[in-house]
């Protein structure tokens, strides 16, 4: 699953989700089974817009949850 990121002509950002090839509007709940499914967030997409340091914190957003997984399917039990 990847995370699309746009930014508007009024700077508001919508996200998407796109699972599948299928870009759909965002939700949690979606975003947890795609989660389970495939153990990892693709690298984000980002229409243009965003500022150096919005990129650097929706790619670091991505990268802890991909780490969180990732530490969470390496301890004992799980």
């Amino acid at each position: 699953m990847k995370l699309v990121f746009r930014k508007n002509k009024e700077s508001q950002i919508k996200v998407f989700q796109n699972v599948d090839g299928r870009e759909q509007d965002f939700s949690y709940i979606d975003m947890i089974k795609a989660l389970i499914k495939s153990r990892k967030l693709e690298d984000p997409e980002m229409s243009e817009g965003f500022t150096e340091a919005e990129i650097k914190s929706i790619n670091s957003m991505v990268a802890y949850i991909n780490k969180e997984i990732s530490a969470n399917e390496e301890e004992p039990g799980k």
